[in-house]
């Protein structure tokens, strides 16, 4: 017991860990993680979503069938894809400058070498003159580049100054193939199944006694209330108290926080 205690005790500092990791990648970067859906992937992913989503004050977590192994798929149904980047220093305060057309017309005739027929986006990285550290903004429209700035600047930041110069510091593009990729779609439940075993877990500082779902004996609608488990094939998902949801058309268990 006092090993399983101590265990718990290390899930806990890893929770933090990971809040404080999704903090980083969200509040700090100006979006309210409130607003988005959690997805849980990785071996242990679900065992540590719902908990992480309430310390974040999220309600929404995604976990597809393929959770355990989430990472392989999306790389081997990736589209193509090649970054390319050019410094180009200018001001940008008295318009387009000079060399931005030349620059991404370069940066587009080396992605057509290298990839069959690529469709291009034109990014830019961009600061306040004198600033450390530059933001990349869409540069699809030239003309909006300082007002693209701007804005997320004060969605990074909170503030923005428009009085300030603003410079161009690099040019980008991203050139993608789209690839063929199926499309997923989730079974019925394969008919009446038995009476789900049970299982002890540590909630807090209590032990639990939860039923353990099956993942492959669930379907297109299946339900599944929190406490719970739920077994999947490469993965282990805790639903939470106060957790309940279904699996959707494609095979993503939908869990929404009441």
């Amino acid at each position: 017991l006092d090993a399983l205690a101590t265990a718990a005790g290390v899930v806990a500092v890893a929770d933090a860990a990971m809040a404080s990791a999704l903090r980083v990648i969200s509040v700090e970067r100006g979006l309210d993680p409130r607003e988005l859906a959690l997805v849980a992937f990785g071996g242990a992913g679900g065992l540590h979503a719902c908990s992480l989503a309430e310390e974040l004050g999220m309600t929404t977590v995604l976990v597809p069938r393929a959770t355990g192994v989430l990472s392989a798929l999306g790389l081997a149904l990736s589209d193509l894809r090649r970054d390319y980047v050019a410094p180009l220093l200018a001001p940008l305060d008295g318009g387009v400058p000079d060399g931005l057309e030349a620059g991404f017309a370069a940066l587009e005739a080396t992605a057509a070498e290298d990839l069959e027929d690529p469709e291009c986006e034109r990014r830019a990285d961009v600061r306040y003159a004198g600033q450390s550290f530059e933001l990349t903004v869409p540069a699809g429209d030239a003309d909006a580049l300082v007002a693209s700035f701007h804005a997320a600047h004060e969605r990074r930041s909170g503030y923005r100054m428009e009085g300030e110069p603003v410079e161009l510091v690099a040019l980008r593009l991203i050139a993608t193939v789209a690839v063929d990729k199926p499309v997923p779609e989730e079974p019925e439940p394969p008919g009446s199944a038995p009476a789900p075993p049970s299982r002890e877990v540590r909630l807090g500082e209590e032990w639990v006694t939860v039923p353990v779902l099956a993942r492959t004996r669930l379907g297109r609608g299946s339900e599944v209330r929190g406490p719970a488990l739920v077994d999947f094939p490469e993965a282990t998902l805790l639903v939470r108290p106060g957790w309940a949801g279904s699996v959707d058309a494609t095979g993503t268990l939908i869990l929404e926080r009441a």
